[in-house]
């Protein structure tokens, strides 16, 4: 299995860092590799991205469900692959430090049951803690330059 989890300290309130996660249009974008994405509802949206391990680049569409919006420090979910065999969850975290900087945590897990995963074990753990690492770096820079 996959696993990631990276940390920033953000300059700006924690709520607006819970504005900003709120907003699944907001960072969607930001994932790596991100092409496009549909919301069906608070908790339901489906993803597609592109993503490069190894020797492999793999075209990705996933239904992603909000399993829990803890406001306002919180959101949780899960992932299924469905163009690919992989399951998995997350979330992304905000913990104030004082009133002007939050500390944002982004948490990916996923475990893949494709063969070309298992072959390439090694490259897809990297690939996911980078995933997981550059998206929360770039939501921390987002809502840095976006606040008030």
């Amino acid at each position: 299995m996959g696993n990631g989890i990276h940390h920033v300290n953000v300059n700006a309130s924690r709520s607006d860092v819970w504005t900003f996660i709120r907003d699944i249009n907001a960072w969607a974008p930001l994932v790596p590799g991100y092409k496009e994405h549909t919301i069906y509802s608070d908790n339901q949206s489906t993803w597609k991205f592109t993503v490069h391990y190894g020797v492999v680049t793999k075209k990705i569409h996933v239904n992603v469900r909000i399993t829990d919006w803890k406001e306002p420090s919180e959101v949780k979910f899960t992932l299924q692959g469905i163009n690919q065999r992989f399951t998995g969850a997350g979330y992304f975290k905000a913990d104030e430090v004082n009133t002007a900087i939050t500390r944002m945590t982004g948490s990916l897990s996923i475990e893949s049951t494709s063969p070309v995963a298992k072959v390439l074990q090694n490259a897809f753990d990297k690939m996911v803690a980078e995933l997981t690492r550059e998206l929360t770096i770039a939501m921390g820079e987002v809502i840095e330059r976006n606040k008030i």
